[in-house]
């Protein structure tokens, strides 16, 4: 029964603090902690996956099969649906960014729910290799100042300095500038503020949550004194399991959509400062094809672009 008790206090004990299995744990000294050997796995593993994915592309495999399937529907959701609809034309020049972001959080939010820390917690002290490198302050404030970064030179780089600066006032007189130009300056650095702490937050409160739910399984087994309770133990601990089961099923959820909208709020940041909108131009050209479209045929409007035995039997269709 000792020994049982013993493997019930191990994961969480009771009354234990559940943040000190989500907070970072040093490893070797004051230098290297737990956090940093996650980034540098999840390094590690990009380096590892993707350009063996991409060698064959380059040899000629052009069809995608097995987890190739998987990853190039991730890289083209990526791309046309997340930075196109908002970057235009610019989409190929941010691309490798974008990727690199999503993938990168992604990685070390799915590595986050793996239970490394437990496994290997007596080799270091207690604390085990693991844990979700994206639930560090330090991390997700280091990802949104690059993300920071990029969009300001970006937006430098697209307009020239001038043009960039103009920006603040958005248009406006003169005269409003002291009211625009420092509202302008602390939305510039609360988009990134922002990022940063969504990331942060998210990924900390899911895994406090697992952690107090499987909490109180050891809790309700052993009491002040020691002693195994089996009733409220297996009672607790069946609905313990089965709520860290959904929130697990949860944090997998989570762990997608936190890439995203890191992702995608950094592609709307960069696209606000990048792309510029010529909507007399295109209002133009739209009335003049939709004028050339009511005086084309059915015929006339098949794609030119379609194989000829495509083109000839839509024509024959239209006729």
């Amino acid at each position: 029964m000792a020994s049982l008790s013993n493997i019930l206090t191990l994961p969480l004990a009771a009354g234990d603090d559940p943040l000190s299995h989500v907070v970072d744990h040093p490893l070797i000294g004051n230098w290297f902690s737990s956090h940093m050997f996650m980034l540098f796995l999840t390094a590690a593993i990009m380096l590892l996956v993707f350009p063996k994915l991409t060698r064959r592309y380059r040899s000629g495999e052009l069809v995608p099969t097995g987890t190739r399937n998987f990853f190039e529907a991730l890289l083209i959701y990526v791309r046309e649906d997340i930075a196109r609809p908002v970057l235009a034309e610019n989409t190929n020049k941010f691309i490798p960014y974008l990727w690199t972001l999503f993938f990168f959080i992604l990685i070390n939010n799915l590595l986050g729910l793996l239970p490394l820390a437990q496994l290997t917690g007596q080799v270091f002290g207690g604390h085990g290799i693991g844990g979700t490198a994206t639930g560090n302050i330090y991390v997700t404030g280091a990802l949104a100042a690059v993300s920071f970064v990029v969009t300001q030179v970006s937006g430098i780089r697209a307009n020239g300095l001038v043009n960039y600066l103009k920006h603040f006032t958005g248009g406006a007189p003169i005269y409003m500038a002291p009211i625009l130009i420092p509202v302008e300056i602390i939305g510039m650095f609360v988009k990134p503020f922002a990022l940063a702490i969504r990331l942060f937050a998210n990924m900390v409160a899911g895994h406090v949550l697992l952690a107090v739910l499987i909490g109180f399984v050891s809790a309700a087994f052993v009491s002040a004194s020691g002693e195994i309770r089996w009733g409220m133990g297996m009672g607790v601990g069946v609905v313990s399991v089965i709520g860290a089961t959904a929130i697990m099923c949860l944090e997998v959820f989570v762990a997608f959509l936190q890439a995203y909208l890191f992702t995608f709020l950094t592609s709307l940041f960069i696209g606000q400062l990048t792309v510029h909108e010529h909507e007399d131009h295109d209002d133009h050209a739209h009335s003049h094809h939709g004028k050339d479209d009511m005086s084309l045929g059915a015929g006339d409007m098949i794609d030119h672009s379609l194989p000829d035995n495509v083109r000839q039997a839509g024509s024959h269709m239209a006729g």
